[in-house]
């Protein structure tokens, strides 16, 4: 039975973006006062993370003095959560957004992560969140069961979202075949596709970035990002937990008194458990990231890979400067 009160935020252009292209943007309208808190907050949050060693965190591209920590897990966590952030989601009704949009009773999280990444340019591999059916991609994306949301505390620039005529079934489809979809997805480096087929966004602070994450899409950023990274779906159980301060359910261990396990959590729940690259390796991808020199090799080699050049066919191109300082 759906007895909620829709969000007037949530917008009739909003909703029809969502359904049709599969992302919206939307304003929060949260004072500017209490975000630049809620900024300062998880600033703080990184900080304890570190002071009391978080382990639950990932690490991208580890440089040699630098740990450049790219997201920490289970951010609603009381050993971790300042109370400001409880502030910031009591305001935020993230849950109200996801019901009005996805027409659901009982959102419930089963996965969050605070994106905390240093001051470095950063390109991810393009990938689905699940993939169990992708003739589904072009049925209205109000009808998925699952949901991603992003909370922007600083802008947030680059994030890529395939557009879906050129998805897998598009009318100009760059993904023709279940064997490009796979090969896409295991490229074991960045790849860029012709620029009329995606969108990036440039979302500004104090929104919240709704997406379908059956559609391909590629995390990037060109500087500093501090942004919440959740996933929803449609809770059946009416007894989930939540959180006070929030207006949605979470699974067990994204409650805030649930009691850390780091080799629960790494070996049952697939969580990360923070680990440094060796000092070689870091020492490589410093050099790298401001001079490209270690991927020179490694791009000739790819280059001339099968998978490869059934990518190219298709108009998929190796992002040679992905990660570097030259990235763009």
């Amino acid at each position: 039975m759906k007895n909620f009160l829709y969000d007037s935020r949530l917008t009739e252009k909003n909703k029809l973006e969502f359904e049709q292209r599969g992302w919206t943007v939307v304003d929060l309208k949260i004072n500017a006062d209490l975000i630049n808190k809620a900024l300062k907050g998880v600033r703080e949050m990184k900080l304890i993370s570190l002071k009391k060693d978080y382990k639950v965190r990932r690490i991208y591209y580890d440089h040699l003095f630098n740990k450049n920590i790219a997201a920490i897990e289970l951010p609603f966590n009381q050993d971790i959560c300042p109370q400001i952030i409880k502030i910031f989601f009591s305001e935020a009704k993230i849950g109200s957004l996801v019901r009005s949009l996805m027409n659901w009773d009982n959102p419930c999280c089963d996965l969050a992560r605070l994106f905390c990444m240093g001051n470095y340019k950063y390109r991810g591999n393009w990938h689905r969140d699940y993939s169990t059916n992708l003739e589904e991609i072009h049925l209205d994306s109000n009808s998925r069961n699952i949901v991603l949301v992003g909370i922007n505390l600083l802008p947030q620039k680059g994030f890529r979202i395939l557009k879906k005529e050129f998805e897998f079934g598009g009318t100009n489809s760059i993904i023709p075949n279940m064997a490009i979809d796979k090969a896409i997805r295991k490229f074991p480096f960045p790849l860029s596709p012709p620029k009329n087929s995606y969108y990036e966004m440039n979302a500004e602070i104090g929104t919240a970035l709704i997406f379908d994450p059956l559609i391909i899409h590629q995390g990037s950023n060109y500087k500093e990002r501090f942004d919440f990274h959740m996933k929803f779906y449609d809770s059946k159980n009416p007894k989930e937990k939540k959180n006070y301060y929030q207006d949605f359910s979470v699974i067990d261990i994204l409650h805030e008194n649930y009691k850390l396990d780091f080799d629960y959590l790494k070996n049952k729940c697939n969580i990360p458990i923070d680990k440094r690259s060796t000092l070689l390796r870091r020492f490589n991808t410093s050099v790298d990231y401001r001079t490209c020199l270690r991927r020179l090799l490694k791009v000739k080699f790819l280059k001339n890979h099968h998978s490869y050049k059934l990518l190219k066919s298709q108009g998929w191109e190796v992002d040679f400067l992905s990660n570097t300082i030259f990235q763009n």
